[in-house]
């Protein structure tokens, strides 16, 4: 597996069968999936308990 890269943007696009995500790292690499609307749905909720957490933590 190779090293993670850092996030530079996200673009989510409707599509026939959920959404179309692009995702760009900061080395220029650019890669597109698509995911259902209930996968979408369990990324936010998994941003959002990320966030939460962090802000409980001061940060």
């Amino acid at each position: 597996m190779s090293d993670p890269k850092k996030l530079v943007r996200v673009q989510v696009t409707d599509v026939p069968d959920g959404y179309e995500l692009t995702i760009e790292a900061d080395d220029g690499h650019v890669f597109r999936v698509i995911a259902t609307a209930r996968q979408v749905e369990a990324l936010a909720r998994q941003f959002t308990r990320v966030a939460e957490d962090e802000e409980q933590a001061g940060g």
